[in-house]
């Protein structure tokens, strides 16, 4: 019986990514964020600049946008006064949470080749 919640990673074409699709920036470091915009022609893109970059490219790079979520690679503990706090490594200290998450609309900016190949992750949802 399969799991309906298993995730398949597979890699394409910077061309073919789709807004939703989850692309692992890292591999090997699971750095998965969400696209939130992709641009092929100056004409996909809503503002001036993403439309600019986009012109200047030639149709030799896809120019992708995606969510920026910080990944918290510690565990989480409640200080004395009820403070959620990030246990730190042997390099650094415990960080308030606060401190280290993502704004809420961070997005990263990419160029691709368009024959680069993308890591991404598809669900059976």
């Amino acid at each position: 019986m399969t799991d309906p919640r298993a995730a398949v990673e597979y890699r394409l074409p910077a061309v073919d990514l789709r807004k939703g699709d989850l692309v692992n920036t890292t591999p090997g470091e699971d750095d998965w964020q969400e696209v939130v915009g992709v641009y092929r022609q100056a004409d996909d893109a809503k503002s001036t600049e993403i439309r600019t970059l986009v012109s200047t490219l030639g149709g030799r790079y896809v120019v992708v946008q995606l969510t920026d979520l910080a990944p918290v690679d510690g565990g989480v503990y409640f200080d004395g006064e009820g403070a959620a706090t990030v246990y730190g490594d042997d390099e650094s200290e415990d960080q308030a949470v606060a401190d280290i998450v993502s704004s809420t609309d961070g997005v990263r900016t990419y160029l691709y080749t368009k024959y680069e190949l993308v890591t991404v992750r598809a669900t059976s949802s």
